[in-house]
């Protein structure tokens, strides 16, 4: 199934005065998908969405192989394209190894061609896009013309939004791997099984209260967990109607749990409390083990999955349904992200994740035709 990530660019404050980041190469266009999603992709369409001259929304989805679902594929892009209502148009870039010579079909041609179609009808226009391989990257749209030129990767990291970029923090890893802590401490089995007996002798309210209030202290502070508290929460976690509560608790909003589980509500979450439950989560599974592991791993997973990293999101619930195949939940949401759907908040300009790198600078001022 096709995998899908969409990240946001950040949207000025009301009644402020952005700096404007201008894109005026395609190496700065093929950058930004790179800061975008936080990862080189490989074998992937990446589209950026437009409105007007404004950057939107940047959409990854694994290229159709042979013999699959194009249909779904086109489907799938559409659709997130769709999202954005403002959207006048894209530009895209094709992140494959399949080689190409002159005089052939260009890679994925068919496609392209329909989904131009496709975006057409919809009011989008395909303003750009290029072929871009392992060394070198190539319009895709001048491609077999006299005009044609393949031009070295290496200038995109030399471009100047790049380097705006790095400066304010961005980098761009080899691959969508989650960054996982090398340096384990020990596990807290034993520590862990006796707060699992506790919580069990304890009425499930009152269980649940105590549960919200450590959860609060950690992701209100910025301390990291003691070994009893980290045991505890692990401990909690293990519950599910504990666990479902602390995981809605994590956005900081007043709403029904189901709503900011499946991160549907029309209010945003505080993402930068959202960020610090990632940091106590994985400051939690550096102490767990085996089958502890399992629900830590997927509230991560359910935070990737939240602002809009569907690949982060598939390797947390995968390294989490290793730790324990039978998990339901870590098995129900990546159900999700391999069926291509993106949690509400992810699709929303007003509402989606913005890393820490994007919330200064307006991105736009376009300088290309």
């Amino acid at each position: 199934m096709n995998k899908c990530c969409r990240h946001q660019p950040a949207a000025p404050p009301c009644g402020g005065i952005m700096e404007k980041l201008s894109i005026k190469t395609p190496d700065d266009f093929i950058a930004l998908m790179g800061h975008s999603l936080g990862f080189w992709p490989d074998e992937s369409l990446v589209c950026v969405i437009l409105d007007d001259k404004r950057i939107g929304a940047t959409l990854r989805v694994n290229l159709p192989v042979p013999g699959s679902d194009t249909k779904h594929f086109i489907e799938q892009v559409v659709h997130h394209v769709g999202t954005d209502r403002q959207a006048t148009g894209v530009v895209f870039g094709i992140f494959t190894h399949e080689p190409w010579t002159p005089g052939e079909l260009r890679p994925h041609e068919g496609v392209m061609e329909e989904l131009t179609g496709r975006l057409s009808q919809q009011g989008v226009s395909v303003r750009d896009g290029w072929l871009i391989g392992e060394s070198t990257f190539t319009n895709y749209l001048l491609m077999g013309a006299d005009t044609s030129v393949s031009y070295p990767l290496d200038g995109v990291l030399s471009s100047e939004l790049n380097a705006e970029l790095v400066f304010r923090g961005s980098s761009i890893e080899a691959s969508p791997g989650f960054r996982i802590p090398v340096l384990a401490r020990p596990a807290l089995n034993t520590e862990i099984l006796r707060h699992c007996f506790r919580i069990e002798a304890m009425n499930p309210q009152a269980a649940i209260t105590r549960a919200r209030t450590l959860w609060n202290k950690m992701l209100d502070g910025g301390r990291e967990p003691t070994d009893d508290e980290a045991a505890e929460l692990i401990a909690n976690l293990k519950f599910i109607s504990v666990r479902d509560r602390l995981l809605a608790d994590i956005p900081g909003i007043d709403d029904s749990m189901r709503d900011l589980l499946l991160g549907q509500t029309k209010q945003s979450p505080h993402w930068k409390r959202v960020e610090r439950a990632s940091e106590v989560l994985f400051q939690l599974y550096m102490r767990t083990d085996g089958t502890d592991a399992a629900p830590v791993l997927t509230g991560l997973g359910v935070i990737q999955w939240w602002e809009g990293h569907g690949s982060k999101a598939h390797e947390c619930f995968q390294r989490a349904l290793e730790s324990d195949p039978e998990y339901r939940l870590a098995q129900l949401t990546d159900h999700l992200v391999r069926e291509g759907i993106l949690s509400d908040w992810a699709t929303d300009k007003q509402t989606a994740y913005q890393p820490p790198h994007t919330r200064g600078p307006e991105i736009g001022g376009l300088g290309m035709a």
